[in-house]
């Protein structure tokens, strides 16, 4: 149940992801929510909009991001608003934070996930090579 709070005496603010898209094709808007203990779950408790982010690649494989660069130093400069762990990687790769440790982390397993998939594939490829001048022989 959601607690009825006087704006005047919200506690810390803070600057995470809402999901406006569906399952099967996600759409996210970067949103100052009032308070951490109120929920993100309803679209009244927002206060404000403060860029998107579309996660699946588009034709030219890009993810698009959009942030208002003026909004978010407000808030996260006078308001002192609490950043969540993916909007912070966000604006790390955009350029107003330092790059997240966790960004690093994800591409370090992301380059080690290819390189399995490709040392796997290239010794399928080896005994299909193998099986093929066996049975030419």
């Amino acid at each position: 149940m959601r607690k009825l709070v006087i704006p005047k005496y919200f506690g810390k603010p803070s600057i995470g992801l809402a999901l406006f898209g569906c399952s099967n094709r996600p759409f996210y808007q970067i949103c100052v929510f009032p308070d951490r203990a109120l929920g993100r779950r309803h679209e009244s408790s927002i206060l404000e909009q403060v860029g998107t982010f579309d996660p699946l690649p588009n034709s030219r494989n890009e993810k698009l991001v959009s942030l208002n660069y003026g909004r978010l130093k407000y808030w996260i400069g006078e308001r002192e608003a609490h950043i969540s762990v993916p909007v912070l990687e966000l604006l790390g790769l955009s350029g107003l934070f330092p790059v997240h440790p966790k960004t690093f982390i994800r591409a370090r397993n992301n380059r080690e996930r290819l390189e399995s998939l490709e040392a796997s594939s290239g010794t399928l490829e080896g005994r299909g090579e193998e099986t093929e001048a066996s049975s030419s022989a």
